[in-house]
């Protein structure tokens, strides 16, 4: 493996929780969506490879974040980083 398990864990966990929450609020948006885009792919090829229905429903709207950049609502706007 590429790193230990339990630090492997616990960047997901955090990953998890904390990369929805910058897709909310707008902030670093193309980065969180690239993360989560990168989490759902190794779900789908080491964990879950039946999933792949959901894992579409979820890599869409991701990749669309990813290729068009946060809404005129956000606060990438605000602060003019995107």
């Amino acid at each position: 493996p590429l790193l230990p398990a339990d630090l492997a864990a616990n960047l997901a966990t955090y990953s998890e929780h904390l990369l929805p929450i910058l897709l909310v609020l707008g902030l670093a948006t193309r980065s969180a969506a690239a993360g989560l885009l990168f989490m759902t792919l190794v779900i789908q090829v080491f964990v879950e490879p039946g999933g792949w229905p959901v894992h579409l429903l979820w890599a869409g709207p991701l990749a669309y974040l990813i290729a068009r950049g946060p809404g005129a609502v956000s606060l990438d706007r605000v602060l003019k980083i995107d």
